[in-house]
């Protein structure tokens, strides 16, 4: 096979007597002749990845999952949001309309029944499973049962990482995140849970993924993404099972499938993109605090240095291109300057982020990239995200532009680029996204996206580009959900996919923002556990980029979730026992008074009132005005 060495090979299909179909991950099917060894790519249908630097290296989207009939005729392919099928061994796929699903529903696993050409059933990040009863056409939910937050009937349920069918009626899936496996049933609509202790590990236990499930002579093979495999045993009859099955299963890690005479196992590993870098180390350790710019001036400075020992930090976050597309240091960049009234620096800005840093504080420069007013007004909207139909897209105040566009990507790296020389140990991208919509209908419309490019594939030709281009550290700013399930092409956050391309990533978790009673059954410890559970499943999502939340220090709108003094610990309380470290407290008011009452009772030094002297020492924000550096003078006297 050409290129093998970069292949990852998920499953094997014999096809007696001299051939072998093989399925990668990302690099399609191929068709092998083992007499005279050679290599056929077949897979007419998948799509390729469009990815920057958008050279055609025959890469596909990434397998999710993928589903073969025992006799390897139909094969099915779980791909980012997508299911394709083939029926005549792998050579011609096409998509299924599975009308009935949701829009924006993410799709992680897929099975078709080892009989019933006309039955499949297909597993989604957070919106339940879905059956189809005619060959993909339509499909219908199945609700009943999913387990979800704590709650009566949770907005967000369970990943479903893994399906099987045992009959007709019966199937099984396997949770994403530690609540196991359970069985369904076709005609009633609803699953529940199998009794097996060591399979369910939520909310405390490791929240590890049930990546595979074959059922085969009475018996469910169970993998996950620990490395940990078992065999129970279902319902009544069980027939013989080979013991050289149950030891390659049990005992090779290496093994993909095994085919037996009326069966085919397929041993699915979980999926995570490969990294293009090493975290750099110099990000980790970091605890911060966003501030504003004028926090950093005159008498204001000292008693910034005074807060951050206070409160036990060693970092700030200082808007440097900011929600409304100023970028707030010098350049002379004819890309920035060319964009009427973009380039507005800060006084002092390049002499004050030196000082912050021999004091010891690292300077994370916050740049909004695809939330901004400059750039979308320019050359008449050319780069704003249009509605159907052309007008420029504006979603309340906000403005936007097309994140498929190389000229915003250029834009946003060279903005960037200014950051860096400005003195900023680290870049931190937020509003890396799309404008989120509400409901089924979307009316955005992208001028600069190519065919068939998915957002997420847009996003991350954005960061490949710019870590070329930036030498200090990237982090990237992610909603709370998308931080906790897989789910990409809603706002084009996918973070398995961007977290292979930055050195931190920083999910927003505020207790506050999160909708339809997440965590709510577990009442007066409702906090600690969304910001628990939040950083479990976000550890396991980014694959190895350094995770460093924002977590909540201020009041939101009526204050329903109780921001107070205790609020402070329980946060810091559920880092800790999610075993993450680094962390950036959010207002952005930057008023810190309950975060400083919070951090002295957390630290057993009581957490009553503030005193005056302790008032009279908190920075105070100075007038905006007094901040941007007055334009240069030209021509005339």
């Amino acid at each position: 096979m050409p290129g093998a060495d970069e292949m990852e090979i998920v499953n094997a299909l014999p096809c007696p007597p001299r051939e072998l179909i093989v399925i990668t991950r990302r690099h399609g099917l191929y068709r092998l002749d083992l007499i005279e060894s050679r290599a056929e790519r077949i897979d007419s249908g998948i799509p390729e990845e469009k990815v920057y630097p958008f050279k055609r290296e025959g890469k596909t989207r990434p397998i999710y999952h993928h589903s073969v009939s025992p006799d390897g005729k139909r094969i099915a392919l779980a791909l980012p949001s997508d299911v394709y099928y083939s029926s005549d061994g792998g050579r011609r796929f096409r998509r299924l309309p599975l009308r009935g699903i949701r829009a924006f529903t993410e799709i992680l696993s897929v099975a078709i029944h080892p009989l019933n050409p006309k039955l499949l059933l297909v597993g989604t990040a957070a919106g339940g499973i879905y059956v189809s009863r005619d060959g993909g056409e339509t499909a219908e939910r199945i609700r009943a049962g999913m387990p979800g937050e704590p709650v009566t009937r949770p907005n967000f349920l369970e990943e479903v990482r893994a399906l099987c069918f045992a009959d007709e009626d019966a199937f099984y899936a396997g949770m994403g995140f530690g609540n196991g496996v359970y069985r369904g049933s076709i005609a009633k609509r609803v699953i529940e849970p199998i009794r097996e202790p060591d399979l369910f590990t939520y909310p405390d236990g490791d929240l590890y993924r049930v990546t595979s499930l074959d059922y085969v002579a009475g018996r469910l093979f169970i993998g996950t993404n620990r490395s940990q495999r078992k065999i129970i045993p279902i319902g009544g009859e069980r027939g013989n099972l080979d013991p050289a099955v149950r030891e390659a299963f049990l005992g090779r890690q290496d093994c993909v499938s095994i085919r037996t005479p009326g069966a085919h196992l397929t041993l699915h590993r979980q999926y995570m993109p490969p990294r293009t870098r090493k975290p750099n180390r110099r990000a980790e350790g970091r605890r911060g605090l966003y501030i504003s710019y004028s926090f950093t001036q005159g008498d204001n400075y000292p008693k910034l240095i005074s807060l951050l020992r206070l409160l036990g930090l060693n970092a700030v976050v200082i808007n440097l291109k900011d929600d409304y597309g100023s970028i707030r240091v010098p350049s002379s960049d004819p890309m920035l300057t060319a964009v009427p009234g973009a380039v507005n620096p800060y006084v002092r800005v390049r002499d004050t982020i030196d000082r912050l840093k021999s004091d010891g504080i690292y300077v994370i420069g916050r740049q909004v990239c695809f939330k901004d007013d400059k750039l979308y007004q320019h050359k008449n909207h050319r780069y704003a995200v249009k509605f159907i139909g052309g007008a420029p897209f504006q979603k309340g105040p906000e403005k936007w532009v097309d994140g498929f566009s190389e000229f915003v990507w250029d834009y946003n790296i060279a903005a960037a680029k200014a950051i860096e020389n400005a003195g900023a140990d680290e870049i931190q991208f937020d509003y890396i996204r799309f404008p989120d919509v509400r409901g089924e209908r979307d009316r955005r419309f992208f001028d600069f996206r190519r065919d068939g490019q998915l957002m997420r594939e847009a996003l991350v030709s954005f960061l490949k580009k710019a870590a070329d281009s930036i030498s200090v550290p990237i982090s990237v700013d992610l909603f709370g959900y998308q931080a906790i399930y897989q789910w990409g092409e809603w706002i084009g956050q996918d973070i398995t996919e961007m977290a292979a391309h930055v050195d931190v990533v920083s999910p927003m978790f505020y207790p506050s923002h999160y909708t339809g009673g997440y965590a709510a059954g577990y009442g007066d410890r409702r906090i600690y556990y969304t910001i628990y559970l939040s950083c479990t499943r976000a550890k396991e999502l980014a694959g190895g980029a350094i995770l460093r939340p924002f977590i909540q220090a201020f009041y939101y709108k009526d204050n329903a979730d109780g921001y107070c003094v205790d609020y402070i610990g329980w946060e810091l309380d559920a880092l800790r026992a999610a075993g993450v470290k680094d962390y950036l407290f959010w207002n952005d008011l930057s008023e810190y008074t309950i975060l400083i009452r919070g951090m002295r009772k957390y630290r057993g030094m009581g957490g009553g009132p503030l005193t005056s002297e302790e008032r009279n020492a908190i920075p105070r924000k100075l007038p905006f005005k007094d901040m941007i550096e007055a334009p240069p003078v030209t021509g005339g006297e």
